[in-house]
Parts: structure tokens; C-alpha cells; sequence
């Protein structure tokens, strides 16, 4: 299962433009990091279809076109970058909307469990009659997490999924959302400013610069000394460490 783009173009203004970028993701994570106005984001705007844009799109060998749409209403899972937290609705309320395509005017016991298993998953039980709007900015990222998963979608796109998070946080979306990426043979892509983090938890890396794909590969082919210097202006040294047999190498950069 694969998620192809192909020549994918996108001019706005010099500073928030794609140049002719191909790339393949596969079911695993993609983590796209890249210094601030690089592309990043406005390369899964793109694939998302809310920035329209010159370019191809394939998904299991199949192209894109006219469905594009549909597509995306019913197999991809979104977090974007920024949300917004005024609805008076509840925690509840909110992660149940991420099954709009299937709610009715009843809501069933099945939903009902859905909601609250994933809310227990991620461990926002006990915020689960809060209004969004009084949650912490971290809680709310959460929140809007779990409704991108519950409709189980075959794509993950996140924009920048740890803002506002602490440590502990950090750690347990990524692990969460690495288990999913396996077990449910998802496509994830993660936009994501730590590298260090984007070496433990991604299967491949693609760097960003200028509009334009710098480089995209393995984490130990991706992150060398001379990519940190040439894109993020800094001398580095690299720390390779064992993690487990499923994922074998670790980078940690100072």
C-alpha cells in the first residue's frame, strides 16, 4: 500500500512554494523535517487538496483525480498544525464528530465504546465531559488526535502533533502512533521540527529546503553531519544507539 506524488508544484509567493517534488510514502512513518519556511507543510496542504496545486496523485498504483475529494474524506486522518478550541462542545462530543461519516441521528453502543476505548488509549478519560474549550492546549491536541484516528483511517497526515505537549506526552503520541502505523499497515506522514525524535519513531525521513526535497531516505542514510550543517547552519555529532530488534537504530544529535 503505497501514496504516491508526483511532480508536484505549488506557487503562492517565494516564500511558500513546492518545487517539483516526487515522493513515495509507504505504510510506515514518514517523518518530513526542514528548517521554518522550507515546505513542510504546505506540501501535505497539498496532498490534502486544501492548497491546489500542479501534480499527481497515486494511491495503491491508482491515480487521483476527479475522486480526490471522496479520497481523502474516507481514508485520511488529518491534525493540523493549528486548531481552534472555542466550540462548547465536550471531549466526548468531539472525538465521536471523527466518526461523521457514519453517525446517524442515534448514536450507537458501538460508537460509544469506539469513543471511549480510544479515549482511554490515550488516556483523556477523565476529560471526557470537559468542554474543549477549557482544556489545556496539550489536552486539546490529544483530543483532535483521537478523532483523526477513530474513523481508522489508511492515511495519517499530522502537522506538527507534539506542539504544546510535555515529555510524557511527547513519548506516548509517538509510541501510539507508531504501534498504529504496524499493526493497522498505515500510511503515516508526520511533520516535525525534533530530529531526534523523527530518528527513533520514523522509518524514513525526508528533508525539506527551499520548496524542494533536500533529501528522503532510511534516518542513518538522511542524517549526517553535513545535512545538519548545510540545512540547519549548526556542527553536529551523531550517537547511534541499539533500541530493540524491531527498531534497531536510534540517532541522538548535540
Amino acid at each position: 500500500m503505497t501514496l504516491r506524488v508526483q511532480n508536484i508544484n505549488y506557487r503562492c509567493s517565494s516564500k511558500f512554494s513546492l518545487n517539483n517534488i516526487s515522493l513515495t510514502f509507504d505504510n510506515n512513518v514518514t517523518a518530513i523535517i526542514g528548517p521554518n519556511g522550507s515546505g513542510k507543510s504546505t506540501l501535505i496542504k497539498c496532498i490534502l487538496n486544501i492548497y491546489k496545486c500542479d501534480g499527481e496523485m497515486y494511491y495503491r498504483g491508482e491515480r487521483l483525480e476527479k475522486q480526490k475529494k471522496g479520497f481523502i474524506k474516507q481514508k485520511v486522518g488529518y491534525l493540523p498544525q493549528t486548531s481552534q478550541n472555542d466550540a462548547s462542545i465536550t471531549a466526548f462530543e468531539a472525538v465521536l464528530l471523527g466518526l461523521m461519516n457514519t453517525l446517524t441521528l442515534k448514536v450507537s453502543k458501538k460508537q460509544e465504546r469506539k469513543v471511549n476505548d480510544i479515549l482511554d488509549a490515550f488516556e483523556l478519560q477523565h476529560l471526557a465531559k470537559n468542554k474543549i474549550n477549557e482544556l489545556s492546549g496539550g489536552q486539546l491536541q490529544m483530543v483532535l488526535l483521537a478523532q483523526a484516528i477513530i474513523k481508522e483511517p489508511e492515511i495519517l497526515i499530522l502537522d506538527e502533533p507534539l506542539n504544546n505537549l510535555d515529555i510524557h506526552r511527547q513519548f506516548s503520541l509517538l509510541n501510539t502512533i507508531s504501534n498504529l502505523a504496524y499493526d493497522k499497515k498505515m500510511i503515516v506522514i508526520i511533520v516535525m521540527h525534533d530530529i531526534n525524535l523523527a530518528s527513533r519513531y520514523a522509518d524514513n525521513i525526508v528533508v525539506m529546503k527551499d520548496g524542494s526535497v533536500y533529501s528522503h531516505g532510511a534516518p542513518e542514510k538522511v542524517l549526517t553531519r553535513e545535512m545538519i550543517r548545510e540545512i540547519y547552519k549548526i556542527d553536529s555529532e551523531i550517537y547511534v544507539t541499539q533500541l530493540s530488534q524491531e527498531k534497531s537504530d536510534s540517532f541522538s544529535l548535540i
